[in-house]
């Protein structure tokens, strides 16, 4: 029968036959959809993010002023307490949406139905059930202040290495104004990164169905999971058995975590162990394997085929080629450094340097001393990091030039045109738009705001040497970002800011810890903000309640991060600057060592010398031409052979996998290429149904489960909220320990390496 006559007869007898409802439902929906048959062109949007909006729904209720305020404190205070932590920890944004969910229907049964007025402004104190839009707007404004401000590095080094703490005032100035400049970037590069349809922000997918599954909206009221269960229940089966397991890897048995089998059958050889050995041996992990699903991540499940074999291809190629051949030939002297991965530097004879001796009391570098010294080294594979970050970079701007530049300059000549308009875009006219000039305007306050603190506050950065951090910011974000909107991922700017720095500046280190952050966060928080405006349009939040949202999640964050800080580094000074060691192992100050010792690295040594034309590293440069020229080889191969899809090799996200480490060691790649084979590969092809249906809310369920495992061992198991409450794993052949605490007779929990270097083989004589 046809559909549409059945639709009316069901109509016809909704009020005798049972089911007349559920079906008149249907007609709605398909009328609504024969009415209205456009949707989004890339097939996962399609999926995943409905095609209804409620315009009567408002978001910035009084229920968002105080949940957003009161989680976004505790995000910012437990982040910025967690930094100070030797054992890491996080606040996890699936947890803050899951309470926020609890406490915003329970305030809304409890408060009054009254009006608060503030001046000529009136709010509703309850304006009626919990909606979705407040629930996504209070988790956007606590993912913006949950991060650990960029510039509390600098105030902290400044604090416990010179002995100089920046006025409060100063210091909050710092850290709003980096934290803050990316908005007026956003606001102008939204049209082009956030309205077309191709910038997808594939990691708000995960969020758009967690929201839509737990407020049961209509789009998923009628999707059953496994065994007729709804989203929600699924959702908390998984995430519940996930919670439960991961006290296994993470907890009782860490070797699990570091499941290196191929050392086993060698374990006292030198070579097995640099090259099979993982995180817990310092080797480089081949064929390591890992039963933590924080290591494997639920992106494996969703981010596209093409960014994940790129990524693994890289990898593959720098972790399980490149660095083998490096180690056995003993090129650059690789051996001498003792192991394939370490980003520390070293004097030509392999002992560790120590930049302290050789500086003057103003922190400057003491050239006459220095150069009496033998030169500094660095392994060969912490210089390769350096030439594969350049290849990412440049590879990004040609790439995106060549592959995607036509269409963003299609987009920006159909800007005014809403007729090739993404339908989600159009839905969101419904709402009055963030004018254009408030961001340029809020940007120029901004600059102008990091102008004053920088000649002000002694940070050795002029006004001009920032403009030129700015402007590097404003030239890599659209080509970053872009990247990162079509691919899921892209390049930092971290090593490119601290290599011009350090040739603008030579002998500065606060100029380059400050340029350096400036340059990187304007980048970083132009990519997150456009990302959340993305998940807005979604979500069809009201623009100007996103921009509040935002700013308002920043100042909290910002100001609870600096609080914390003082209160830690008073009572706290003596372990993290070093002087003492804490006798409960709990405390450090590595994070703002590590800063420092960048800054003086690049800042006190200069690239001048590290990366001299006589010295053994210059060949990092050449990854700027490499970059550069492959994607236009890439593109010209195209145009002759357009039958080949050239544009999914990506240049940048291969060069990403080579540069894993340091930011991340290489741990965990053969199960995370099992799971990416077996779901985006053989289920997306063979079972499309299936990888709809359960991608995104198993990808948030297992995430969500791993991550309260780690902060419940953290907070309960590991001396989060007492030292008292610290405990050790009764020592079993997975988590196997002397009574001394040692691991003898093997270096590490995974059983590779020699105890006190007792090797039997791979050793130079």
């Amino acid at each position: 029968m046809d559909k549409k006559k059945e639709c009316e007869i069901s109509q016809e007898k909704l009020e005798i036959e049972d089911n007349g409802l559920e079906k008149a439902l249907k007609c709605d929906t398909l009328s609504l959809k024969e009415a209205d048959p456009e949707n989004s062109t890339i097939e996962a949007v399609r999926l995943v993010v409905p095609l209804t909006d409620d315009p009567t729904l408002v978001a910035l209720t009084f229920r968002f002023w105080v949940l957003s305020f009161f989680f976004a404190a505790i995000a910012s205070i437990v982040n910025q307490y967690y930094y100070f932590r030797t054992s890491r920890g996080g606040f996890p944004l699936y947890f803050v949406n899951l309470t926020s969910y609890v406490l915003g229907v329970a305030l809304a049964k409890i408060l009054p139905r009254g009006n608060i007025t503030i001046g000529r402004h009136s709010m509703s104190l309850n304006p009626g059930p919990f909606n979705i839009k407040e629930h996504a707007l209070i988790g956007i404004a606590v993912s913006t202040a949950s991060n650990t401000a960029y510039a509390i590095d600098i105030i902290t080094a400044m604090d416990l290495f010179l002995k100089h703490r920046m006025g409060a005032v100063g210091a909050i100035v710092l850290i709003i104004t980096t934290q803050c400049l990316g908005y007026g970037m956003a606001g102008v590069l939204r049209k082009y990164l956030v309205n077309p349809a191709e910038m997808v922000w594939w990691s708000n997918l995960v969020h758009v169905v967690f929201y839509n599954a737990i407020h049961n909206t209509d789009e998923f009221k009628t999707k059953k999971m496994v065994r007729g269960w709804s989203y929600m229940k699924f959702f908390w089966v998984v995430c519940g058995c996930t919670f439960l397991y991961e006290f296994i890897p993470q907890f009782m048995a860490p070797l699990l975590l570091f499941f290196d089998w191929v050392c086993w059958l060698n374990p006292y050889n030198k070579d097995f162990w640099a090259m099979f050995s993982s995180m817990a041996g310092g080797g480089v992990g081949i064929m390591s394997l890992s039963f933590d699903w924080t290591v494997i991540g639920g992106y494996t499940l969703w981010l596209p085929v093409s960014t994940q074999l790129n990524q693994f291809s890289g990898i593959f190629l720098s972790y399980w080629i490149i660095v083998p051949i490096i180690w056995m030939k003993n090129i650059l002297g690789a051996r001498t450094f003792g192991r394939p991965l370490t980003p520390r530097l070293f004097h030509s004879d392999g002992e560790p340097f120590d930049i302290t001796p050789y500086l003057n009391d103003d922190f400057s570098l003491n050239n006459d001393k220095y150069n009496a010294s033998t030169p500094v080294t660095m392994t060969p594979m912490y210089a390769l990091v350096f030439m594969y970050s350049f290849i990412a970079l440049t590879g990004c701007i040609t790439h995106i030039l060549c592959f995607h530049g036509a269409d963003i300059w299609k987009t920006w000549k159909q800007s005014r045109n809403s007729a090739d308009e993404d339908i989600h875009v159009k839905m969101m006219k419904d709402y009055p738009e963030v004018l254009q000039i408030w961001y340029a305007a809020f940007y120029v306050v901004m600059a102008g705001l990091s102008c004053m603190v920088c000649e002000v506050y002694g940070l050795q950065l002029p006004w001009w040497g920032l403009l030129v951090g700015l402007a590097m910011g404003w030239i890599l974000a659209f080509p970053i970002c872009a990247m990162t909107a079509i691919a899921g991922t892209g390049p930092g700017v971290n090593v490119i800011s601290e290599l011009v720095c350090g040739f603008m500046f030579p002998g500065k280190p606060l100029a380059n810890m400050t340029f350096k952050c400036y340059a990187y966060m304007a980048t970083w928080q132009c990519k997150e903000l456009l990302s959340d405006l993305k998940l807005g349009v979604y979500m069809k939040i009201p623009s100007r309640s996103m921009f509040a949202a935002q700013l308002w999640g920043t100042v909290i964050g910002g100001v609870f991060n600096y609080v914390t800080m003082i209160l830690i580094i008073n009572a706290k000074r003596e372990y993290l600057d070093g002087t003492k060691d804490d006798p409960n192992g709990l405390w450090t100050g590595l994070g703002a060592q590590i800063m420092w010792g960048s800054s003086l690295i690049y800042g006190a040594l200069g690239p001048q010398r590290m990366f001299s034309p006589k010295g053994n590293y210059h060949f990092i440069y050449w990854g700027l031409l490499i970059g550069a020229i492959i994607p236009i080889v890439q593109w010209s191969l195209s145009k002759k052979f357009p039958k080949i899809k050239w544009s999914l090799f990506n240049i940048t996200i291969f060069a990403g996998g080579m540069s894993a480490f340091p930011g991340g060691l290489i741990v965990g790649l053969v199960p995370s290429f099992i799971v990416f084979l077996v779901w985006q590969v053989w289920l997306f092809r063979y079972h499309k149904n299936v990888w709809s249906k359960y991608t995104f809310i198993l990808s948030a369920s297992l995430d969500t489960g791993a991550a309260l495992t780690g902060l419940a061992i953290f907070l309960f198991l590991s001396g989060g909220v007492s030292p008292k409450l610290s405990f050790v794993f009764p020592s079993w052949i997975a988590n196997y320990y002397l009574p001394d605490g040692s691991n003898a007779p093997y270096l590490g929990v995974n059983r590779c390496g020699a105890f006190n270097n007792t090797w039997t083989g791979g050793v130079d004589e």
